[in-house]
């Protein structure tokens, strides 16, 4: 009996280092499920990554937009103080209380400018429609800003509040040439 089961315990051993087919296919199968497993849990983590990534980014953007709502609603104040300033008379220009209200004025601006507010420049320079809002035109350089009368600013680069601006439009000269060259014209049709 010793031999028999020896026999029997070889064919038991053989068969089960050589697997039958039907094991093969259970365990590719087995395998591609793995697999199949291992792709979506990688998918799922990029996309929990990217969801993350993408709310971080709205979390910004709305507090980008709420502090510039806050800088546009602080702006007509920068402008009130700022022709406040320009309408003291003598007498109160060099009080302390003048020189009080100039430093906070100050202290607001650079608080503003410290978020990322900034002035538009605009007197002598090119119009640019995309900086400047053309309220007139004048006798000056012709497309070349002459005066600024309300101060434009950007917020951390883009424009919230473009400066009104008056534009030039060239030299009164040409439409003197005219005025003189129809006048000329008219005296000699009337000796005739």
């Amino acid at each position: 009996m010793a031999e028999s089961d020896e026999i029997v315990e070889e064919g038991i051993e053989q068969t089960e280092d050589t697997p039958t087919s039907s094991e093969q296919q259970t365990l590719t199968e087995e395998r591609e499920k793995a697999e199949r497993y291992l792709a979506n849990w990688q998918r799922c983590q990029a996309d929990f990554y990217n969801y993350k990534k993408r709310s971080e980014q709205e979390k910004e953007e709305i507090v980008e937009f709420a502090n510039c709502a806050l800088v546009c609603n602080l702006l007509p104040i920068v402008d009130d103080l700022e022709r406040a300033f320009a309408s003291i008379p003598a007498e109160l220009e060099e009080s302390d209380w003048t020189e009080g209200i100039k430093l906070i004025y100050n202290k607001l601006k650079t608080t503003l400018e410290t978020q990322g507010l900034t002035e538009i420049k605009a007197k002598g320079e090119p119009f640019d429609p995309r900086l400047h809002e053309a309220v007139m035109q004048q006798e000056g350089e012709e497309g070349m800003v002459i005066e600024e009368t309300q101060k434009g600013y950007t917020f951390k680069g883009k424009v919230i509040r473009p400066s009104l601006v008056i534009v030039g439009k060239g030299k009164e000269k040409r439409r003197i040439r005219q005025t003189n060259q129809k006048e000329e014209q008219n005296g000699e049709s009337n000796r005739n």
